[in-house]
């Protein structure tokens, strides 16, 4: 099990990196063969690489919610199992580029 922090998200929210910033649009679950399996979109900006520029819609797939809970500061933690099938890695893709217009998909 891994524990994923929950962003706090405002319309705002940008996080920067060494070579730009990355936003998230949302995180929600979605059933995925009767399991709730968390997943975050938004959209990665290289705007400050010496290398060039460029972006993409992303998503991120932490796994599978086991159980949620706050900790003392009002954040979300969620206990989550990580996708170890390769199978229902590449329907997961699939199922997340169709929906979700993103170009990048990561797994925990």
């Amino acid at each position: 099990m891994k524990k994923y922090i929950h962003q706090k998200k405002s319309d705002d929210t940008i996080i920067d990196t060494i070579s730009g910033y990355y936003t998230i649009e949302k995180e929600e679950s979605i059933d995925f063969k009767g399991r709730d399996l968390l997943c975050v979109t938004g959209m990665g900006i290289i705007d400050s690489s010496c290398c060039g520029v460029g972006g993409c819609r992303y998503a991120l797939v932490p796994g599978y919610v086991q159980a949620s809970d706050q900790d003392k500061n009002g954040s979300t933690i969620s206990e989550v199992e990580p996708v170890f099938s390769k199978e229902d890695k590449v329907e997961i893709i699939k199922i997340l580029k169709e929906q979700e217009a993103v170009t990048q998909v990561e797994f925990w």
